[in-house]
């Protein structure tokens, strides 16, 4: 599966959301939809590094993961300590859709990540109106990522920029970004290395939250990221693939207690 055919799917099953839910009656959603925890600050903790626990039932690389739904495993994330939780929202490849943002906000006090591909202003109401408190911008998707930014904060959401190289950092931090995540998948083949972030973490200022996403599969994973300065790790694969959420997500948070190298 190419990552353009991904794109292209996005923006067909866009236009048919624009479609079935203008962009005023989300504006008016919004307006009813309460506020939830800043997302940026909980994972910005001294000592230790926050766990992202993620919802993903689906993948392109790995097809089926889980048939558990967001009411099954949020509260395991919750009880298990992570520190807020992403939703994949993708319908096509990832297998979620955005009503299990809307479900997740019901069932958990913890912030909420929106986990999709970001291409158009639309979706950022979107997110904000069905319950999230962060939306996930990758810096070479969204058109302007400064322009994305600036929206999340007007709407009151963080904003996770999501970058793969020098150039994107760069771009990132120009742009303003509070939050920046390195993704440790290759879009063109899918493949994981760890070695991108420890190879990229050291171009984050301190004062930027800085996340690792993807391939975290042990509490030695965690310990390596930690020790590269990082102050939260993203994790879905592993935690959904696990018949021990719970387990899995306690597991993951123990190891990233006190164990925060200062950057």
């Amino acid at each position: 599966m190419k990552f353009n055919s991904i794109i292209s799917e996005r923006k067909r099953v866009l236009e048919i959301r624009k479609k079935y839910q203008p962009l005023a009656d989300l504006k008016e959603n919004i307006k009813r939809v309460k506020l939830r925890t800043d997302f940026r600050k909980s994972l910005n903790r001294e000592e230790d590094v926050s766990i992202i626990s993620e919802y993903k039932p689906a993948s392109p690389s790995m097809g089926e993961i889980s048939q558990l739904t967001v009411g099954d495993v949020v509260p395991l994330f919750e009880e298990g300590g992570a520190s807020a939780v992403s939703v994949l929202t993708e319908e096509s490849f990832f297998k979620s859709n955005i009503d299990n943002l809307k479900l997740a906000c019901r069932i958990t006090r913890l912030p909420l990540l929106r986990k999709d591909f970001i291409l158009d202003p639309y979706q950022i109401y979107e997110a904000r109106a069905y319950g999230a408190s962060a939306v996930l911008l990758m810096a070479d998707l969204y058109p302007d990522i400064r322009e994305g930014i600036e929206l999340c904060n007007y709407l009151d959401l963080d904003a996770l920029v999501e970058c793969k190289n020098q150039k994107e950092i760069n771009m990132a931090i120009k742009s303003g970004a509070e939050i920046i995540g390195i993704n440790n998948r290759d879009f063109n083949n899918f493949k994981i290395d760890l070695g991108r972030t420890e190879k990229l973490a050291s171009l984050v200022p301190s004062d930027i939250t800085q996340v690792s996403e993807s391939g975290v599969q042990s509490p030695e994973d965690v310990k390596f990221l930690s020790k590269l300065g990082v102050d939260a790790i993203l994790v879905g694969s592993s935690i959904m693939q696990t018949p021990y959420i719970l387990e899995k997500v306690k597991e993951l948070v123990f190891a990233g207690k006190k164990s925060k190298t200062s950057r």
